[in-house]
């Protein structure tokens, strides 16, 4: 067929929507150049959740590892089940900050949707927490609205979407303050209130709330510990019951618990210390709410490790763990199923500075591994659209 012959073919729009759905987003954006119509239909909220959706589902999708190194956040691919070095890619993003002053430390707390929650502190105001979006598919990010908590009071924050609301939300808890949270669109910060019967939130070893079924949750000290969860469509605070047996551990001195998501339930890995010897159990919550639906995943002991948080669960079940390691900086990443073997396999190979969220040395951050899958979620305006 001849090219002008071409030019008159003209397909029905759910054939295009369905085509550009299953693309990459820097395709998409360049498409939008192309003409009127398909800036307005890539531009639909409804095309970015079939986008979404699309590529949540596509098992073949790489993983993201976020890896902060100097002043810069970088990502690379990893595809599971290897963490060979040789199998990472070297197509890596930065994230340059653009909101004046000299960055002093960057923190990765959460991704959602393709989103990623960043913390920065600037040189000249190390007590001043910056929180900002960014979106790696579309490389645009907004610095969030300011909230004071007490300089030197712990806290951390979480990332999630209202359905009902069609927003992005933001919770800040600390062990002292009430809690706030922020609704993206709206650019404003409003004080939730502690849950009644709960005196202190466990923090120590979570980088992020993990937020699940429309709720954000973490670990809550009250009479009976349990797992608090805040509601984000409603507003409700309530708790779940932490696994039978969870604090039978006879003879162990030292107890501390972080909490996170593996494939969409909760989990949550104690850990127990008893002279030199360390003990992490993980629980998952198969049927959520339901107490008698936690199963212990597993159980690992050993000497090297001093913590240990599972990050992601691949199709064939193995659990990507990020520990820290008595003779490593920072984190280190290994698979339920290795006997041993760590990567980075050597501190040549380690980010030195990196921190959290894989997601210490009291600076940076790295992320938990994210689906990929270019997702589109929201343009620097904060919509659900590009």
């Amino acid at each position: 067929m001849d090219v002008d012959g071409a030019r008159g073919i003209h397909f029905n729009e759910e054939i295009v929507v369905d085509i550009l759905s299953r693309l990459l987003v820097r395709s998409l954006l360049r498409f939008k150049c192309a003409s009127k119509f398909w800036m307005a239909l890539i531009s639909e909220p409804c095309f970015t959740l079939k986008h979404l959706k699309l590529a949540k589902n596509n098992k073949n999708s790489p993983k993201i590892l976020f890896l902060k190194n100097m002043f810069s956040l970088h990502l690379s691919s990893l595809t599971p089940p290897s963490l060979s070095l040789t199998q990472i890619t070297e197509d890596v993003q930065n994230l340059d900050w653009l909101y004046g002053g000299k960055p002093w430390s960057c923190k990765i707390y959460c991704c959602y949707d393709g989103m990623v929650l960043v913390g920065v502190r600037r040189y000249d105001n190390i007590n001043h927490l910056i929180l900002c979006l960014w979106n790696p598919s579309t490389r645009e990010s907004t610095v969030l609205p300011s909230t004071k908590f007490l300089p030197s009071e712990d806290y951390t924050c979480g990332l999630g979407y209202d359905s009902t609301s069609g927003d992005y939300m933001i919770l800040k808890i600390g062990y002292q303050s009430c809690s706030k949270i922020l609704a993206v669109k709206s650019g404003s910060w409003r004080t939730i209130g502690k849950p009644t019967g709960i005196y202190s939130s466990w923090l120590s070893d979570m980088d992020s709330l993990a937020f699940e079924h429309g709720a954000f949750h973490w670990v809550g000290l009250s009479r009976n510990e349990s797992v608090t969860s805040y509601d984000i469509s409603n507003g409700v605070f309530k708790e779940i019951p932490l696994p039978d047996g969870m604090f039978v551990v006879p003879d162990m001195k030292y107890v501390k618990h972080g909490l996170s998501v593996l494939g969409e339930m909760i989990c949550i890995c104690s850990t127990h210390h008893d002279q030199w010897k360390y003990t992490f159990n993980v629980w998952i919550m198969k049927e959520y709410g339901v107490k008698e639906s936690w199963n212990r995943l597993f159980t690992i002991q050993s000497s090297d490790l001093y913590s240990l948080i599972p990050e992601y669960r691949f199709s064939d079940g193995e659990v990507l763990l990020r520990c820290k390691h008595f003779d490593h900086c920072g984190y280190i990443f290994k698979t339920t199923k290795e006997s041993s073997g760590f990567w980075p396999q050597s501190r040549s190979e380690w980010v030195w500075g990196a921190r959290d969220r894989a997601r210490n040395c009291e600076t940076g951050g790295i992320s938990s591994p994210v689906e990929s899958g270019d997702p589109l979620s929201t343009n620097i305006a904060l919509e659900r659209a590009l």
